[in-house]
């Protein structure tokens, strides 16, 4: 099997986990926050800065600390900068072979590549908050719904600003999966099913 699946998700739908366990079970490479470091590696951007950054957006020039290298009020705003060399890295992933892709807009910046599958996850509120409220976050947890929520509509917007697009219209994807109804192991063999699907109609397409 060699597909590329991009995982777009509702925050506390399972995405992360469900990633890991999917490119675990195929044997492919998995990316997620290890985005963020092998964008740190290359030395250009501060490493705190990128987490903080992490899937947001700005509208103006970021603050000088944020890097460690100089620019000049002209240039792009860093979020920018950072959101097209992490496509850059998504792509090159990519064509190095099967992965699997968590956020950062892959579904979009790799729009056109042959094998992609793009999922996207979503799940009832109510599970969403018992599920991270178990993680343990440092949110309490009153405050988890309205922590899950804006952290929804960060997401949203950082994809609009990006793509031009709705994020988690179903138009936009290949799969989209309640987890709420398959729990985390049903969503992982769904994908699964739906690549192998997709696979043998790519075998037969090629004969």
């Amino acid at each position: 099997m060699n597909q590329i699946i991009t995982i777009g998700r509702q925050f506390g739908s399972g995405g992360h986990e469900i990633g890991f366990r999917l490119a675990d079970a195929l044997r492919i490479p998995f990316y997620d926050k290890l985005l963020v470091s092998m964008v740190a590696e290359e030395g250009e951007f501060a490493r705190e800065y990128l987490e903080e950054m992490d899937e947001k957006f700005e509208l103006h020039i970021a603050p000088f600390l944020a890097t460690r290298s100089s620019y000049s009020v002209y240039q792009q705003p860093m979020s920018d900068k950072i959101f097209f060399r992490q496509a850059e890295i998504i792509r090159n992933l990519a064509h190095s072979g099967p992965c699997v892709i968590v956020g950062r807009c892959a579904d979009y910046v790799l729009e056109g590549e042959e094998n992609l599958i793009r999922v996207f996850l979503y799940a009832d509120l109510e599970d969403r908050v018992e599920r991270k409220n178990k993680l343990g976050l440092e949110v309490p947890q009153e405050n988890m719904e309205k922590h899950i929520l804006s952290t929804d509509r960060r997401r949203a917007r950082y994809y609009r600003h990006y793509t031009g697009r709705t994020w988690g219209d179903r138009e936009n994807y290949d799969l989209c999966i309640n987890t709420s109804r398959t729990d985390i192991d049903g969503a992982v063999a769904l994908i699964r099913l739906f690549a192998e699907m997709r696979d043998k109609q790519s075998a037969s397409e090629n004969q």
